[in-house]
């Protein structure tokens, strides 16, 4: 079940300073290709002769670059603010500790507050602090990066391992693309699974959305969530069922596009060349251009490039 969202996240999901088209390619299950799909079509962009900046914001796992065989380039950090105490002003109130929602602070006996767990840089310490005894530090959580081919860009967050501030490096990544947006004719996103503040982040200005699916019971039943989601923003979309050929499954992903009121306008099959071509590290598109699903994204990224925003 999808939250109903308040009407200012609504508002906020269309705005953007810039004309570029952004289409997002997202799907609510992991593992259904959603960035197979969104690799190819931007691929199949750019060799269309047009400007192309695809945008991996799964940061959690990105593997766009390594999809196309690129190497990470032009590294930018994103920090966040963290406290550190003067232990010659601290005067061990302890406010700072009620206020931290994390439970991030400690404070030994006779000794000055510790940072011992994450934080995320609310700064909340700083406002209650009655000596003044706290300034700012910062934390690299993760980088974005910015690889460039011709005339296609690929722009990749990575969050570090083990860390939990994902929504900053996902702001950070799209905060740096819409800043180069005028470069560019089109945008293309792939987002993470599932339906969570990241996914909403990095669809934010989206012109239009194509969700990437299978037709199995777990596949039918994410779609669903996120098309749910994508009701609520009232975003154009479509869908594209992967492993379309599997039995049985079909007529649970036409149902739930029936509800939503969202058209299939493109379904792969298993294939022998697709899988090929993932195995060696080389688009579909470039090295199969003749097969059916490379036809088939083909197509879809002509469509795709007749989007205006």
């Amino acid at each position: 079940m999808i939250t109903r969202l308040r009407p200012e996240i609504i508002q906020s999901f269309h705005r953007k300073p810039f004309s570029t088209p952004v289409i997002g390619v997202t799907g609510g299950k992991g593992g259904v290709g959603k960035t197979t799909v969104a690799v190819n079509i931007a691929a199949s962009l750019a060799d269309m002769g047009m400007r192309v900046a695809l945008v991996d914001a799964d940061v959690d796992a990105p593997n766009a670059a390594i999809l196309l065989s690129l190497p990470q380039e032009q590294p930018l950090d994103v920090t966040i603010t963290v406290p550190l105490f003067d232990d010659k002003k601290c005067n061990g109130c302890g406010e700072c500790i009620k206020v931290c929602r994390l439970n991030s602070l400690f404070l030994p006996k006779d000794q000055t507050v510790l940072l011992l767990g994450e934080c995320n840089g609310c700064e909340a310490c700083f406002l209650v602090c009655p000596t003044e005894a706290i300034y700012r530090g910062q934390r690299i959580v993760g980088q974005t990066y910015k690889t460039v081919k011709t005339n296609l860009a690929v722009y990749t967050g990575e969050l570090q391992p083990g860390l939990e501030e994902s929504a900053l490096v996902v702001n950070e990544l799209k905060k740096r693309v819409f800043d180069e947006a005028d470069q560019f004719d089109i945008i293309v996103v792939d987002t993470s699974p599932g339906t969570h503040c990241n996914v909403i982040n990095a669809l934010k200005g989206a012109d239009r959305v194509l969700a990437v699916t299978e037709p199995t019971p777990l596949g039918r039943h994410d779609l669903d969530l996120i098309l749910s989601l994508l009701d609520q923003f009232e975003v154009k979309r479509s869908i594209l069922v992967n492993r379309a050929d599997l039995p049985g499954g079909k007529g649970l992903i036409e149902k739930t596009a029936k509800k939503h009121e969202t058209t299939v306008t493109a379904e792969l099959e298993m294939d022998d060349q697709l899988l090929q071509s993932y195995v060696a590290g080389i688009l579909v598109v470039r090295m199969f251009p003749q097969s059916k699903p490379a036809k088939i994204l083909n197509n879809l990224a002509r469509n795709i490039a007749e989007v205006k925003a």
